[in-house]
């Protein structure tokens, strides 16, 4: 998407030695960086939940106004729960007209019985039944 190889990011960083900023890469905005997952490991499920990973998340919250991080749905692993735990919050991606209330509401109480925040939602894909040409206009 960004036009960049993931042959370095947070895995790496979990291994590696030296500020985390050095497995972040700028991109061509100003200000704006990417730390991609990296390469694989095996031991992940394990790096997640480590110290290492809780020291790596406070450096980039040192270090960067805000911090994003794309994670699978809460649905297919616990990733965002741990992680949004380590984080501010969590905002959930719904997908317009494939995301289903019942699975968003399991995800909420989900993040609710790990305490993490919900910070808010976000619906993506939406088609608008408005034409382009009208709503240009408004």
């Amino acid at each position: 998407m960004y036009g960049l190889e993931n042959h370095y990011g947070l895995s790496d960083a979990l291994v590696g030695s030296g500020s985390v900023r050095k497995y972040a890469r700028p991109l061509s905005r100003k200000n704006l960086w990417l730390l991609s997952c990296g390469s694989s490991s095996e031991n992940w499920p394990t790096l997640l939940t480590s110290d290492r990973m809780r020291g790596r998340i406070s450096e980039l919250m040192t270090q960067f106004d805000y911090l994003m991080l794309d994670v699978a749905p809460l649905q297919s692993c616990n990733d965002g729960v741990v992680l949004g735990g380590l984080c501010d919050g969590v905002v959930l991606v719904l997908k317009a007209n494939a995301s289903r209330r019942e699975t968003a509401r399991k995800a909420l109480q989900e993040l609710k019985t790990a305490n993490v925040q919900t910070l808010g939602a976000v619906l993506n894909q939406r088609t608008f039944p408005i034409p382009d040409s009208i709503y240009k206009i408004l």
